[in-house]
């Protein structure tokens, strides 16, 4: 099996022809394309899960926000002209807020398109990555005027 990248974000994995081990024994060759096979999609799609490709393709150009300017394509995050430095989980929660448009994304709904569903993190997670952002982009962070908390429900973006 090969795996090939194209423009698109869903994941594409191709299987070539007479790649498919022989068998030592009958059916074990069965088993063990069927492993290989279901390892080769779960590591797929962790790896898609990890990259904001689907966010960034909705979003054209540089996105600005109070002091702060942000350029999906390139994952640059500016804030009066100067870089910010923001991991990639911070700048997948940006867009994840970001692309709600005002609506309100749960702590639950966040852990899953950011970190993916079934991934053993706490809903603490989130609260801690926000707190970082708006370290790192709102002038108050004690009293922000962009990424906000709505609570008892979790967190939405105001430009």
């Amino acid at each position: 099996m090969h795996e090939y990248q194209v423009a698109t974000p869903a994941p594409v994995l191709v299987d070539t022809v007479g790649t498919t081990p022989e068998p030592e024994e009958t059916g074990s060759a069965d088993v063990t394309v069927v492993r290989e096979l279901i390892a080769r999609i779960q590591e797929l799609l962790q790896r898609t899960r990890r990259l904001p490709a689907a966010a960034s393709a909705a979003w054209s150009g540089t996105i600005r926000f109070g002091a702060v300017m942000v350029e999906p394509a390139t994952q640059t995050v500016l804030r009066d002209g100067q870089p910010v430095r923001v991991t990639h989980t911070e700048f997948r929660l940006l867009l994840a807020l970001m692309r709600r448009r005002g609506a309100i994304a749960s702590r639950m709904e966040l852990l899953g398109e950011v970190w993916g569903s079934g991934t053993a993190v706490s809903r603490r997670a989130v609260d801690t990555h926000i707190a970082r952002l708006r370290r790192k982009l709102e002038e108050d962070p004690a009293n922000p005027r962009h990424i906000l908390t709505a609570l008892a429900w979790g967190y939405r973006f105001r430009p």
